[in-house]
């Protein structure tokens, strides 16, 4: 995210270096510079809010501020859910362990790696597919699962909560 202070100079006053400085919700985000920019590398939900900016005289004898933007950052993909399919799984069944998110439908062209872990180990690294299967299950694969989602860019990372799931032995 780029924003700029714009500000028009008197032309006879063409040798006046100017200063900016950043605001959210009146708290400064970059404090005086040369620059009229202001980036945000990597935009996050704590970026939303009302920004204005201040431009200063280098003598700081004449300071002007902005009125405010309000700036509103969406989720580009809801925390992950784990979710295994049957919900009571037996022995030697096929359990089908999914990580459910949903995607933001403007950003809908962007690829999601997916990730599973069993008590903190990993035991499917990153993939396209949101679903992890284990074929014939067996009273070693209980555990607390939980699944990690990530852009392929890796900007932006979320862990789901951790669902317990106990293979139940075969009589």
């Amino acid at each position: 995210m780029t924003m700029r202070c714009d500000t028009r100079l008197d032309p006879l006053r063409g040798g006046t270096e100017l200063h900016f400085a950043f605001y959210r919700d009146g708290r400064t985000v970059r404090g005086y510079n040369v620059s009229d920019t202001y980036r945000v590398r990597s935009s996050q939900l704590e970026d939303s809010g009302n920004y204005t900016c201040e431009v200063r005289t280098a003598s700081d004898t004449v300071r002007k501020m902005s009125d405010g933007l309000y700036i509103q950052i969406y989720e580009l993909f809801s925390p992950p859910e784990i979710k295994v399919t049957p919900s009571r799984v037996i022995e030697g069944d096929e359990m089908t362990v999914r990580c459910d998110t949903r995607l933001d439908p403007l950003r809908g062209g962007t690829e999601l790696h997916f990730a599973f872990y069993r008590d903190g180990r990993t035991v499917r690294g990153y993939n396209v597919s949101d679903t992890y299967r284990v074929r014939s299950s067996q009273l070693e694969d209980s555990g607390n699962y939980t699944c990690e989602v990530r852009t392929v860019s890796d900007t932006v990372r979320k862990m789901s909560d951790g669902l317990y799931i106990q293979i139940t032995q075969k009589h």
